[in-house]
């Protein structure tokens, strides 16, 4: 019966999703990052129950480094405050190797997942965390997972103009010298014009 190829996708009209621009929103206004990524994976199902993940991950701005990811947790919109270490989020977003992604628990970053279901699946009576479901599990990984290659693209590409940046300014910085040095070596009374030069060197560092 799982293996039945032709059966219909869960329902997911009854459910009511944040949104990639909402949740995208919400976090640029609270945490003001450098960089957010937000991932809406599609309808999925457990025990014959849909439900809708969201993960977002933010970088940088207003958020604290705690020498661990932030994690922020919604089940219906609805933000859950306790028992984190226990959470199915909290266990995937241990599972994972950040290294592969270029990043570290000390860097300001921030993950925030919301499950949308019509019975999300708490752990206890108290609604205070979710249960560690396979279903659920792999929907939060695969969205982390997503959004985790957003943030180290943009990473990488920092650090990409950071180094030409760097380049630019010690080109930037002895071209003068250069340009002085081989006037005498040429024997000639005037040096180069290197304004042209120097404003292409400048052009190019805005671009990058």
């Amino acid at each position: 019966m799982k293996k039945f190829p032709d059966f219909l996708p869960p329902d997911a009209s009854c459910l009511s999703p944040l949104g990639k621009e909402l949740l995208k929103t919400g976090i640029l206004k609270e945490l003001k990052p450098e960089f957010v990524a937000v991932c809406q994976r599609k309808p999925s199902t457990y025990a014959g129950h849909p439900f809708i993940v969201e993960v977002a991950i933010a970088y940088g701005g207003e958020i604290p480094r705690k020498g661990e990811f932030v994690l922020y947790r919604f089940a219906n919109r609805i933000p859950l405050l306790y028992d984190e270490a226990s959470d199915v989020s909290f266990k995937v977003i241990q599972s994972i190797n950040w290294r592969r992604y270029g990043v570290s628990p000390d860097m300001p970053i921030a993950i925030l997942v919301h499950i949308c279901s019509t019975k999300v699946p708490y752990k206890t009576v108290g609604k205070e965390f979710i249960a560690d479901r396979p279903e659920v599990k792999r929907e939060i990984l695969n969205g982390i997972r997503e959004v985790a290659r957003q943030l180290q693209r943009f990473l990488s590409r920092r650090a990409y103009v950071e180094r030409q940046k760097k380049r630019l300014n010690i080109f930037a910085k002895y071209l003068p010298k250069i340009a002085e040095f081989s006037t005498k070596l040429a024997g000639k009374e005037r040096p180069p014009d290197i304004k042209k030069l120097l404003r292409s060197v400048e052009k190019f560092g805005e671009e990058i």
